[in-house]
């Protein structure tokens, strides 16, 4: 039983802190949204409030594609020494492409989403305002 207090008090006692901190985030986070559905944001908060245009989209994908390449060049030739199974003989991997190409697909992938997304709602956002141009000569012009 001595052991069991030994291990679970310190547990409970990080959980605690943790929960704590969690906690009063989620308090600042519901207070801000009180304010801001009021139209009373404060003034350090101001800054989020006009759009980046996506921004960091950009610059997070970038980096990510850039970060999954090099690793993809960097883990390539891992190939060329490596055989399934660590067998010394055998076939060599396809295209010298082992799963240790996972450490820069993945990050690659994940840019080109970011780039995706980017793109994507950059035209419809550019988009938006051309229609709302449209209705205000519709309007001006009767």
């Amino acid at each position: 039983m001595r052991e069991f207090g030994t291990c679970v008090i310190p547990i409970v006692f990080l959980v605690a802190i943790f929960g704590t901190v969690v906690l009063l985030r989620w308090f600042k986070h519901r207070e801000i949204l009180a304010l801001a559905e009021k139209g009373l944001l404060p003034a350090q908060y101001a800054q989020y409030v006009s759009a980046s245009r996506g921004r960091g989209l950009l610059g997070w994908g970038i980096a990510l594609v850039a970060l999954g390449l090099a690793l993809l060049i960097g883990l390539w030739p891992l190939g060329f020494v490596t055989r399934p199974g660590g067998h010394a003989e055998g076939p060599p991997y396809p295209l010298y492409f082992g799963p240790w190409m996972l450490g820069g697909l993945i990050p690659l992938f994940i840019g080109l989403a970011l780039l995706i997304t980017y793109f994507v709602t950059r035209k419809e956002e550019a988009s938006a305002p051309e229609a709302a141009s449209v209705e205000e000569t519709e309007v001006s012009g009767d």
